[in-house]
């Protein structure tokens, strides 16, 4: 593999902010060393995220390996999720008319049943 530098389409801002949260986890686990530091770990969280590419690519691209990958990026995402709002915290601020997507999770199929892909059994 050969790696090479992209154009991640996010903020600089968000990486920064990211990558704070990062540092705030370390400090807390007493454990401020890694092979990438805080910018780089939540920069290739990032764009595992962002351009879906696997974690071989991510990797490669970042000089770590495909198991250092996925342990940054399942590190960033227990971060992520613990600085997100809860469903309560979510909905406490909404007023008449507002909406929110509970879940906006897109799951690739392989096949529908064509004919009546939502009939229910009688």
């Amino acid at each position: 593999m050969v790696p090479y530098s992209a154009t991640l389409d996010v903020p600089h801002e968000l990486v920064e902010y990211v990558s704070w949260l990062i540092y705030e986890r370390r400090q807390e686990l007493n454990s401020p060393w890694r092979r990438l530091g805080y910018f780089k770990q939540a920069l290739l969280a990032l764009v595992h995220l962002r351009k879906n590419e696997t974690f071989a690519q991510v990797g490669a691209g970042f000089g770590v390996s495909e198991a250092t990958a996925w342990r940054y990026v399942d590190e960033t995402l227990d971060v992520l999720a613990a600085w997100a709002p809860g469903l309560h915290e979510a909905l406490a601020g909404l007023g008449e008319g507002d909406f929110v997507i509970v879940d906006g999770t897109l799951i690739p199929t392989d096949r529908i049943k064509a004919d009546e892909p939502y009939s229910t059994a009688r």
